[in-house]
Order: structure tokens, then sequence, then C-alpha cells
């Protein structure tokens, strides 16, 4: 929905232009094995990045109880005799497994596809009814011969296509989330002239893992030997942009998906102990652990991107960024959370005010852990727009500056 900023709010340091504003998910979907410390990918669960709590089983996706219908017509499918592979289980919902899921916030679809069957399909999470696109393939559409395996990464971009990319690297492919999908073949990845020998994209090296999109035309191929390349969706130059670090020996990347604070969330299926959450400006991962089980996942999806190009009006002034946050926003149902990090201990006003410089709210915290939040509850008589908060230290120095934006 586009907002129209107030007039008087110029008077802040910054430019105000006509946005749409999108409130990020707190969420990620995970293919996960049924029981813990097993290695089949069947199974659908979601982490809720909020709580850090990971759900109980949402779908099994060995159940053949479950019908697929035709994405064209609607029917239930009753044959599936033309399935690429044999005794690849096409008639479960995950086949044999799935290593690759993206996940289109606008239509709410999980799309997916089996490793052993080349059938795009998607889970309608609305009502839980499953899909399979029969009259596209990507082996039909990109030339190839299927192969176990060839679709392991995927993710659907804020252009509203689903990106994937064959583990040769020979194949970049895309398909419409909605109407009536067509799957497109946009060629090899081409090889940034800034890559060195080493650097360079290769099946051997970099196959598996997953991708994640950004806000600027640009995918993020996350692979199973932990490297990071940028892939630019019109050009399809593959830049080299590192190797994640501070992972434990024996991780594997295999599923990758960004969280509501820019950072991103990795997966291992061979490392069940935790996630790892990945700092893009550093390529250096730190222990992300659920609060009450952790399941390896082969896969990880949902709707949020990483934010590439400045944000005009969401924007933080402050030395202390790394030490305080605000999320979520925009803020919804006019409430939402501050929360310190390795400030000394000490007391600290929140103030917030409106476009016109009014004080709105005024919230004293005395700081005393490491890790400390306060949730702020804004007045429900204030009309949705701009407002501009602050934190202050005993002396009433200015440490920490944002604009929030409040929609109703």
């Amino acid at each position: 929905m586009k907002k129209f900023l107030p007039a008087a709010f110029i008077t802040l340091p910054i430019f105000c232009i006509e946005i749409a504003i999108a409130q990020p998910d707190q969420f990620v979907y995970a293919v996960t094995s049924l029981q813990k410390g097993g290695t089949e990918w069947i199974s659908l669960r979601r982490l809720n990045t909020q709580t850090n709590e990971l759900s109980t089983l949402i779908q099994n996706g060995t159940d053949r109880t479950i019908g697929i219908y035709d994405a064209g017509n609607m029917r239930k499918i009753e044959s599936f005799v033309n399935d690429t592979l044999m005794n690849a289980n096409p008639q479960a919902i995950f086949g044999s497994g799935v290593a690759a899921i993206g996940y289109d916030r606008t239509t709410n679809r999980l799309f997916f596809t089996p490793m052993l069957v080349d059938e795009l399909r998607y889970i309608d999470l609305g009502t839980m009814k499953v899909f399979s696109v029969t009259d596209q393939s990507f082996g039909k559409a990109g030339n190839f011969q299927f192969y176990a395996g060839a679709i392991s990464r995927m993710v659907v971009a804020p252009d509203g296509y689903g990106y994937t990319v064959t583990n040769d690297g020979e194949h970049l492919l895309r398909f419409n989330t909605r109407g009536n999908i067509v799957i497109t073949d946009l060629g090899p990845l081409q090889e940034s002239p800034a890559n060195t020998e080493a650097a360079k994209n290769n099946a051997c090296a970099n196959a598996g893992g997953d991708l994640v999109a950004d806000d600027n035309g640009n995918l993020y191929l996350f692979t199973a030997s932990n490297r990071v390349f940028e892939v630019n969706i019109s050009s399809r130059d593959t830049k080299y942009l590192g190797t994640i670090s501070g992972l434990p020996q024996g991780f594997t990347t295999n599923g990758a998906a960004a969280d509501e604070y820019g950072n991103v969330i990795v997966s291992s299926s061979v490392f069940s102990e935790s996630y790892f959450l990945v700092d893009p400006k550093t390529w250096r991962g730190s222990t992300y652990k659920p609060a009450n089980e952790n399941y390896g996942a082969a896969d990880l999806a949902n709707g949020n991107t990483l934010n590439i190009q400045s944000n005009p009006v969401i924007k933080t002034f402050s030395r202390f960024s790394n030490n305080i946050r605000v999320f979520p926003n925009p803020v919804f149902n006019d409430q939402f959370t501050v929360q310190f990090s390795n400030l000394r201990a000490a007391n600290y006003t929140i103030q917030l005010t409106d476009a016109f410089g009014g004080k709105v709210l005024e919230h004293k915290v005395k700081v005393t852990q490491a890790n400390q939040s306060e949730t702020i509850n804004i007045p429900g008589g204030n009309a949705q727009g701009s407002y501009f908060l602050i934190v202050l230290d005993e002396n009433n120095l200015n440490l920490y500056s944002q604009i929030i934006l409040l929609e109703r």
C-alpha cells in the first residue's frame, strides 16, 4: 500500500519520497527429516524468528493419502506413469525428498521440486492443497537430461518470479508464480571477469546450497562448499563474494534465507546441532540455535530479500546501531520492540515524536543485562505515518535515532 508522508517531515535530515513498504517475514520454512538426526528430507516445518522456536510437523511429504492436483485444470492427478525417473516415489508430495523450496508471499505458495522428479510443485499454504505443473518441466525448458538432485536451490525474487540454478551452473531457470506457470531457461551462468581461477564457479566445487534474492536484481548463490556468489539476473554475471567463515568443520550450507534484520540464516543437511546467522557485510557466521529443538535442514525459504538499495525512509542515524535495534519497522498493531545489546548498565530514555516534533511517548528503561528487550506500546489515537524515535543516555545525549513507520 502506498503512503504519502507529511510535508512537515522534510525538517528531518533525510529526503522523503512516495514508497511502498512491506513488512518483513518473521519466519522461515524448513525442509527437515521426519526424526531428529535423519537424512531423508521429507518434512516441512516453520521457524519463528521472533521466538526462535521450530514448529512441529506441518507436512509429512511422504504421505501418499494426500492428493496432488494439476495446476492447469485443478483436477486430482490419478496416474504418475509419465514421471521422469523410475522408483522416484512421484505420488508422494515430496517424492523421495526435496532440497529446493521457494516461498511467494503474494500468493502464499511454497514452490518446490522433488530431487528425483522433474516437476515443479507448490503447496497452497492457505488450504494446504498440493499442485503440480504437469505441462512444464525444467529438463524440457532447458533441453537437458534431468538427473538426480539437478534442482537443489530455489528462491522467489521481488520481481514475482521463482528462480533456480542447476548444479552444473549451465541453466538459470525462471518460472512465474501466478497465472499460467511457464518455466524459462535464461541460459548458463557467466563467469565474472573479477573472479580468480580459484574462485570460479564450477559444478564440482559449487553444487548444492540455496539462493537468496536482493532488491536490486541479483541472486545470491550459497553453495554446499560454503561459498557465496552474486548472480545478476539480467546478465547472469556471477561474481565470487567470499566463503562463509565461523562455521564448524563439516558444515555444508544447504539452506539459506534472509531474516528481518538483513542477515542470512543458513542450515546444513549434515550438521543438526544449530543453524548459523551470517552477516552479509563480512560473510561471517555465528550460532543460531532454535529455542526448543533443532533439525538439520536441506533447504530454507521465506519472502525476505537482502536490501541492497538504500531505503530513503527507514534509516538509522546512530553510532550505536550495533547495540540498539528496533523491530518490526514498519510498526503494526501499535507495538514494537527496542533491543539493547552489550550496552553498559545504566538508565536510558526512549522517546517517540511525531512529524511535527510533538512528543508521543517517553519510556524509561533500566538496562541491567547484556541482552535486554523492551516492548513499547504506541497510544492508539495516533494516526498512521512517520515518527521519530531517539534513545537518550543518563546525560540526555542522543545515542540512537531512527525513523519509525506506523501502519494501520
